[in-house]
């Protein structure tokens, strides 16, 4: 009887090795197999969908694998192995065909090309004169006595700042400056003031593309303090100076990024990305250096570096881009800035049918995975509407305030899977119960009430720009024409 059990062991366990290898079990057609496992994809599972695309086309089942592909997006747009079957290729925050790619490459090749010498000549490629340490990229190690200087300002600012860990800070970041400058064979020009410090590689610190970054950082700072009622153009907002490098192209900007930050696909629609302690710029007017102030300045909030939900510090990032974007008014694609993200957040809401409570919705990772512009436009709307609830902006500052606070739970070690589901819920549980008592409403009275106000206002956008006159938004929460 032993023996008989074995056998029939082996034999299941060889059937279904031979269905995972993709060959039909012993007496089974494959159209049977396709139908038995069809049915046990699981709906909402993006990589099942993917694994039954990749059996089909093994069993020459081409359409059913195309389609099975398509599921497999329709669920999560950033699913790499779909993305790869199909042909598209990572291009900064989004996906492009490989073909159309190299198209573009060919011909801004072209383009340099055909242009005159000298311009090409003007920006020195980055050439490595010594072999990188392995802490290229990092800052190195704080000298253990710094000099210690005092900001002005710091005695106002609700951000306590220890003096001495400061300039060390300050210390540490022209080192590795300095030490990429010799590393990389090129010359760094540095601007520094109370809030920012600035490496470039144009011709001065004093160049017209660096003004026109300065001036955009501070109108960013001066948003930011607004909006967080931090008041005093010396306030303190950031625990140290935020650190950009401002490269002076886009090819220049690319090779940093690859050698330095070994990050591959750079060229995004914000002409910047953050990495660690420095967020590298090779436009002055750069969404990233905003993004980057806004998050650092909610992250550290008060003095703490306790956890604000991830929706809070981007929806508000978001809120002040496109202030900013609105101010200046460049083009069509500003003005339609928030109508887009409005559009976007009112498709989701609309295909989620609000089936979760708001805050889960957000705080899920599932939404973090999807494309960051529909993470982005939720969290936007999100505080939007927060923001219009009592017509004030005080309310969502006592609300961060309070999010940071001794209430909030501290968070366990990265490590701790466990400990840190667990940790999830009960900082849910703490944000609507913070919600609830800032905006006198039910956690399922807001939920109902943001949805109708982003489908709401998706709508009135959409048909003010589909007119002849496009809408402007105003952040005190009236609408009115250009």
């Amino acid at each position: 009887m032993k023996n008989l059990l074995i056998l029939i062991a082996v034999l299941l366990i060889q059937g279904s090795l031979a269905a995972q290898n993709g060959k039909p079990a012993k007496g089974e057609s494959v159209l049977e197999q396709y139908c038995n496992r069809a049915a046990g994809v699981p709906p909402r599972d993006a990589n099942a969908h993917f694994q039954f695309s990749l059996w089909c086309s093994q069993n020459q089942l081409a359409s059913h694998a195309a389609f099975y592909l398509k599921e497999t997006l329709l669920i999560d747009e950033d699913h790499e192995g779909a993305r790869d079957s199909l042909g598209y290729i990572r291009y900064g925050s989004s996906w492009v065909l490989k073909t159309e790619l190299a198209k573009r490459s060919g011909g801004s090749g072209s383009r340099r090309s055909s242009g005159n010498p000298a311009e090409t000549e003007a920006t020195p490629e980055i050439v490595i004169t010594k072999a990188p340490s392995p802490g290229v990229g990092k800052a190195p190690a704080a000298p253990e006595s710094p000099a210690a200087t005092k900001e002005e300002g710091t005695e106002e600012s609700e951000l306590t700042v220890d003096a001495n860990k400061f300039a060390a800070d300050v210390v540490r970041k022209k080192e590795w400056a300095a030490s990429l400058s010799e590393t990389l064979n090129i010359e760094f020009h540095t601007y520094e003031d109370q809030d920012f410090l600035v490496h470039t590689t144009l011709s001065t610190a004093k160049h017209a593309k660096m003004k026109q970054l300065v001036g955009h950082l501070k109108n960013s700072k001066k948003l930011i303090s607004s909006f967080l009622g931090i008041k005093g153009k010396d306030a303190l907002l950031w625990p140290a100076k935020v650190q950009f490098v401002l490269l002076r192209s886009e090819q220049q900007y690319q090779q940093f990024a690859e050698i330095v930050d070994q990050v591959d696909y750079a060229k995004n629609a914000e002409y910047g990305y953050t990495n660690e302690e420095h967020t590298t710029l090779w436009q002055p007017e750069s969404t990233a250096a905003t993004r980057i102030l806004a998050t650092d300045a909610i992250t550290y909030l008060n003095g703490t570096d306790r956890r604000v939900g991830w929706w809070l510090k981007d929806g508000i990032a978001e809120q002040i881009i496109g202030i900013a974007k609105m101010s200046r008014g460049k083009d069509a694609r500003d003005k339609a800035y928030f109508y887009r993200n409005f559009k976007t957040a009112a498709d989701v809401l609309s295909a989620e049918n609000n089936e979760d409570n708001i805050y889960y919705l957000l705080e899920s990772q599932e939404i973090k995975r999807r494309q960051e512009k529909r993470s982005r436009a939720m969290a936007m709307t999100l505080v939007d509407f927060l923001y219009r609830v009592r017509k004030s902006p005080r309310y969502l500052q006592a609300l961060l305030r309070d999010l940071k606070g001794e209430d909030a739970p501290l968070a366990p070690p990265e490590d701790d899977e466990d400990a840190l589901k667990t940790y999830w819920l009960s900082y849910v549980n703490f944000q609507e119960k913070a919600l609830t008592i800032h905006f006198k409403k039910e956690t399922e009275e807001l939920d109902l009430l943001w949805k109708r106000h982003v489908i709401e206002t998706a709508k009135k956008y959409s048909a003010a720009a589909g007119g002849e006159q496009r809408a402007r938004y105003n952040p005190r929460g009236r609408n009115r024409s250009d």
